[in-house]
């Protein structure tokens, strides 16, 4: 399938070699302490090396899904692995590649039967959102999703507001609150009620015209990639979010919380949750700063993520925690200013320096030599908080 191999010119990975890096920190420990530091320092270059090289390993790969969607899933497992053995890829390794190549065949699957099934774009429209559409619709089928491009803005706000109009049982007007908030987007990615086995791939861009709808061709494109990369990122990184408002969650830290003496142990509980809540955040945020970079946005996307709703901010993924000032319980003023002053480090400080420096780690790694494909790639798999870390490690500092 693939016709060119990365060029490897010096590689601390002998042909062969398999690294598995759980072992080989588990040989690292057992190691005469004199040795360690020298193990230590190959561990770390080899980590790196197979880290930037899977990377780019999973570049080519979706390079082959984009290029051939069709192609058996055997073909791309022997193209994943037959690059892979290249950076000493392990049995883990070989099978998340497999589990996601199986992924993408039952999404893919879904996504050519539902296109059979509704062969005109009118039709697939009304098919997937029980809704004849008012206006001209065209769609793009891609390997794995389906991009609804909406000329008439009540057909785009069906689409963007599919799950909650569903979610309220009946039939109703559009607000004007709901149409305000459809007008300031320029594309939409929604899961599918109808068919839940393709999860988030339909798209949809609002070409109407109005709002900040698209105006030319070449936004209409910068819009779809931004959007395609969300869904084609969901492959590759399953992202585990917590629910900090959980009773398995919120009981044991409300206890520990009133249990805890001094306020120095108070603090460290009130951060804990905070930080729940700034991890989901933190998973969202990545997820844009990458599909925003894919499409050439980089630029703007720190003032996006960090303005607040109160400063018509388009994704604040912190509004919710931002107004807690207690720990349902009875409190008093010196508890909520406490947990005031925990919430606004953690939600809205640290949380800014985070997303500066998520930022600035895609810039140094442009600096030092790495293609757009590459970073995404890498730092697909790194959290957002990690991202500066990861990036020094990889540029050898």
């Amino acid at each position: 399938m693939q016709e060119e191999k990365p060029f490897i010119e010096e590689s601390p990975i002998k042909y062969g070699e398999i690294f598995d890096p759980e072992k080989e920190i588990s040989g690292l420990l057992k190691a005469p302490k004199e040795e360690r530091k020298q193990k230590l320092a190959e561990f770390k270059e080899k980590l790196t090396f197979q880290k930037v090289g899977l990377a780019r390993v999973q570049d080519i790969l979706i390079d082959e899904i984009r290029n051939k969607p069709n192609a058996k899933i055997e073909d791309f497992y022997h193209l994943a692995t037959e690059l892979g053995s290249d950076f000493g890829m392990n049995e883990t390794q070989k099978k998340d590649a497999k589990e996601t190549l199986i992924q993408y065949e039952k999404q893919h699957n879904v996504i050519e039967n539902i296109r059979k099934e509704f062969p005109s774009d009118k039709d697939l429209f009304r098919g997937l959102f029980h809704k004849a559409p008012k206006g001209k619709i065209e769609v793009l089928v891609g390997p794995v999703s389906l991009y609804f491009k909406c000329y008439d803005f009540e057909d785009y706000m069906t689409v963007f507001f599919h799950e909650r109009m569903k979610g309220s049982g009946k039939k109703r007007d559009f607000t004007e609150e709901e149409k305000k908030e459809a007008m300031e987007s320029k594309g939409i990615n929604v899961p599918s009620s109808s068919y839940p086995d393709i999860g988030w791939a339909i798209m949809a861009e609002n070409a109407s015209g109005i709002g900040n709808s698209s105006q030319s061709d070449e936004e209409s494109k910068q819009i779809f990639t931004h959007e395609e990369q969300h869904t084609i990122k969901s492959f590759f990184e399953k992202e585990e979010l917590l629910d900090p408002n959980h009773p398995s969650t919120l009981f044991p830290i409300r206890k520990r919380f009133l249990d805890a003496e001094t306020e120095k142990e108070k603090e460290k509980v009130l951060e804990e949750y905070f930080c729940a809540f700034r991890h989901n955040a933190e998973e969202y945020a990545k997820d844009e700063i990458l599909a925003y970079y894919k499409d050439g946005r980089l630029p703007v996307v720190y003032e996006r993520l960090s303005a607040s709703k109160e400063e018509d901010g388009d994704y604040d993924y912190l509004a919710e925690p931002k107004k807690i000032d207690y720990l349902w319980m009875k409190t008093t003023d010196e508890v909520r200013a406490l947990s005031k002053r925990v919430r606004d480090r953690v939600l809205i400080k640290e949380y800014k320096e985070i997303l500066t420096s998520g930022v600035e780690s895609i810039r140094k790694m442009e600096a030092g030599g790495y293609d757009k494909e590459e970073i995404i790639a890498l730092l697909t798999h790194e959290p957002l908080s990690k991202w500066e870390k990861a990036v020094d490690r990889v540029l050898g500092k």
